[in-house]
This record gives C-alpha cells, structure tokens and sequence, in this order.
C-alpha cells in the first residue's frame, strides 16, 4: 500500500496564513497560534477544532463586520438591527449582501466570497514523500495566482499524464509486398517492351502482319502503363507527403484508365471484327470481308477518346485528392496512458461513388459484350485476323481479373489496414 500511494498529490484549504502579515485583528498567524495554544494548555492538537480555528475566527471577524455595514444601511431606511427576524427579508437581504461582499485579510488568509456565498480561500497542495507529505505550492483562487516550490518528485522522473495521450499513427502498405509487387510489374513491363520490339522488328512477316501488328503494340503499351500504376498504388504517406498526394491519386487513375482502354480495347476490335464479317448472313459477308485497317484503328481511338474526356471532366469537376480514415483506438499492453489512434490514406472524391459507377459501368458493359462476342467466334477460323481465338482467351482472362479492380479504389468505410 505504501508503494501504491507514494507520490500522490493531495489538496486542502489553508486553514492558517503561511505568510507573515497582520491581519484585521492586527495579529498574524503565527501570533494567533500562540494565543491559541496559551488558551488551551497542554496538547492543544489533540483539541477538537484546533486545525479549523483560524477559519472560525474570521468567520466571526465576517459575521461583525457584515453586521457592522449592514447597520450604517439600514439607518438610511429608517431600520435597526434590533428589528430583524427571520421573517424580515429586508434586513435579511441587507446582511446577505454585507457579508458577501466582505473582503479584508484575517489569519487564515485573505477573506473573501463567491456569488454564492462561498468562502474563497487558498488551497495547499501536497505530495507523499518517502512517507511523509510535503508543500510543494499554494494556489490562490481569488487572484488566480499558483506558487510552486519546484519541490514535487515524482516516480518515473516526470509527472503523471493526466489524460489519455492519444498518439496518431499511419498504416502504410508493407514495403516487402510493394518490393515485390513491383518487382513483379517491372518484369511484366519488360516482357511487354520485348513483345512491342518483337511485333515492330518482324512487321514485314506476313504471319504477324495478318494478327493486326498496330492493334499488338496497342495492346502491350497499354499492358505496360496498367502495370506502371502498380507504383502509384504503392505510394502512401511512407514515401511522399501530403502535398503530392493528389498527383500520385490521379496518377494512379489515368495510367489504369488509359492502359485498360489501349490494352482491352485493341483485343475488343479485334473480336467485334470478325464477328461483325463472320456471323452475319451470307450477301453480307462478301461485302464486309474487305478489312479497313482505319476502322479498327478508330474504334480503339473512341475507346481511348472516352476515357480521357470521362478523366478530364473528373479531374476538373471533382479531383481526386488525400483523405484519411480513422479506425478504432487500440490500447498497448505497456502503456495505459496511451491510446493509439490507427489511420489510413485514402484516394478520393466528394462524388467518388458516382464516378466509379460510370467508370466500373462502362468497363462493365465492354466486359460483358466482350465475352459474348469471343464466344460467338470460337469457331471462326480465319486469316484477316489469325489470333482472334487467342484473343477471345484473353478477354475472358480480363474479365475474371477485372471484376476484383473495384478493390483499388474503395470506399473509406469498405477499406482494411494493409
């Protein structure tokens, strides 16, 4: 128990003036007690009421001269002292008033009322010190005046916290995962460069030239910027500060957005091709088997042209920017006093779920046609477009992948520590 308590901070009224001034009575403090103790004999601590008795003398010091100003009043209204009674309000009201405006110095300190009629009077503090309890200041509610003797020791070498310190921290994504996962996308982004010099260098060979080389480069430029977004996605507040939040934010959109659309969209001409020539009544076939390269190119291009004027209007009209979400506060085991309050960075928007709709809805509905149009073409066979069956595998590829991106910008409340 001792070791529980020691240290601990206590406070009580100053019941006796520690300074050495006279007060009303022209006495001080110190004069008091010895009158005090002459009165009593021997052992007067042991008396009961002698630790309060300065307060009882300037209680009755109060009392005189609240009577005293009260009779000067009610001179003035034709009234007399010895006319009160507990039913006379106006005298009542009078030694009300006198009293709580009574301020003078007695020997328990500077006398003195609140509105409610509360005596204000100084407060000791103390602190247990190897057993004993020592002053280590005084605090002076009337002049709002603290002394402190710079004397208080506490266990620890600091004073206690006197509230929950609650200590910020930020969830970042783990490093060996982002090492990894980029590790991972610069290999892809190798192979797609390898690819891209490949299809560039035997664009002559008729076999290459029959798969719709530019639709191939299309394809593995876009790959190499949706695989770029992978380091956007990693960076968080580990790597950059607050101010370049925003443009790591709507890097991370333009490079998916744009790397899709190249990418997918260069696979879904292809596709939509060879059905629109392959699947259509016979008249109709011999006049569509004629391909026109431009057309192709100008669908990707609409494909393309979409996203970055939906990109545009978002990034204008509501830009993406920092966000943080706060998770519930955690309590360590080696601290008490402190609570941690666990946050995460978000990418977003005020309408964010508004534009992800449009975004995820059109590339919902190029998905969804996509698989149909592979599976209408399975067994087309032909030598316009001689990878359309590889090609039709890969849009289903897409499609299984694709329905788990949602997860890259989530809303903050569906969102989980990394």
């Amino acid at each position: 128990m001792a070791e529980a308590v020691e240290g601990h901070v206590t406070t009580e009224i100053v019941m006796l003036n520690p300074e050495n001034t006279r007060s009303i009575s022209n006495m001080t403090s110190q004069e008091f007690i010895e009158k005090l103790q002459k009165r009593l004999g021997k052992n007067p601590e042991e008396t009961g009421g002698f630790q309060e008795a300065p307060l009882a003398y300037d209680a009755i010091w109060a009392l005189a001269l609240a009577l005293n100003k009260t009779s000067a009043e009610l001179v003035k209204k034709g009234l007399r002292l010895e006319d009160f009674n507990y039913n006379n309000k106006n005298i009542t009201d009078e030694i009300y008033r006198a009293l709580n405006s009574s301020a003078f110095e007695g020997v328990s300190g500077h006398v003195v009322f609140d509105a409610s009629g509360s005596r204000m009077a100084w407060t000791l503090i103390e602190q247990l010190q190897g057993g004993v309890y020592k002053k280590i200041g005084y605090y002076d509610s009337t002049k709002d005046n603290l002394s402190w003797y710079n004397n208080d020791k506490w266990i620890g070498g600091a004073p206690p916290a006197d509230y929950t310190k609650v200590i910020t921290t930020f969830r970042f994504l783990s490093q060996k995962l982002f090492i990894s996962v980029s590790v991972l996308a610069s290999l892809g982004i190798l192979l797609a460069i390898i690819c891209l010099a490949f299809n560039i260098y035997n664009g002559h060979v008729r076999y290459i030239q029959n798969s719709q080389p530019y639709l191939n480069n299309m394809t593995a430029v876009g790959c190499t910027l949706a695989l770029a977004a992978v380091f956007p996605l990693g960076l968080d507040g580990y790597h950059i500060g607050p101010g370049l939040f925003p443009f790591v934010c709507q890097a991370r959109l333009w490079l998916l957005g744009l790397g899709f659309s190249l990418a997918y969209g260069s696979m879904f001409t292809k596709i939509w091709w060879v059905h629109t020539v392959f699947t259509k009544k016979e008249e109709k076939k011999e006049k569509r088997k004629t391909l026109e390269p431009w057309k192709l190119y100008a669908t990707v291009g609409l494909l393309v042209g979409l996203d970055v004027v939906t990109l545009i209007i978002w990034q204008i009209v509501d830009p993406l920017h920092r966000t943080i979400e706060e998770f519930t506060k955690e309590e360590p085991k080696t601290d008490t006093d402190v609570s941690i309050l666990p946050q995460l960075e978000h990418c977003s928007s005020t309408k964010m779920n508004t534009w992800l709709g449009i975004f995820y809805g059109f590339k919902g509905l190029l998905l969804l046609l996509g698989i149909f149009l592979a599976y209408e073409t399975k067994s087309v066979s032909t030598e316009k477009i001689n990878d359309h069956r590889a090609v039709g595998m890969a849009i289903y590829n897409v499609a299984v992948s694709r329905g788990g991106c949602p997860i890259l910008f989530p809303p903050p409340s569906s969102a989980h520590i990394p």
